[in-house]
């Protein structure tokens, strides 16, 4: 049961991370560069975090960072992190501010793959 309850929560993680595709490959069509790269993205969660009005480019950004929190719990462990409490969004965007100069070439992969790959980095679990 608790195997089922685990895979459960990864699929609905990872549904809920993939639910922007459909705007990428249209982002992608018209020409616009992709949203989904760390690069775009990485400006949009850093307005999020600085601002107190409503930005949709910060909210999804937001949205994806509370899901890799959430689903990071049933990932295996070579892709857990386990942030400390009190870890703001704030401080997961720099997290990842800091892991896209120290890896230049991260800059132009999907956001979700490196904010992961970030918040490991930053934070990863003791074993």
């Amino acid at each position: 049961m608790r195997h089922f309850l685990r895979i459960s929560l990864l699929a609905m993680g990872l549904n809920l991370l993939g639910s922007s595709l459909p705007t990428i490959a249209q982002e992608n069509r018209t020409g616009q560069s992709p949203t989904a790269s760390a690069q775009a993205m990485l400006p949009l969660c850093q307005a999020g975090v600085n601002s107190t009005t409503s930005n949709p480019g910060g909210e999804r950004c937001m949205g994806i960072l509370s899901t890799l929190v959430f689903v990071s719990r049933v990932l295996p462990d070579n892709l857990k992190f386990c942030q400390p409490t009190g870890t703001t969004p704030r401080d997961m965007v720099e997290a990842i501010g800091a892991f896209i100069v120290a890896n230049p070439e991260a800059a132009m992969q999907d956001f979700r793959l490196i904010a992961l790959a970030a918040m490991r980095n930053r934070w990863p679990c003791q074993e």
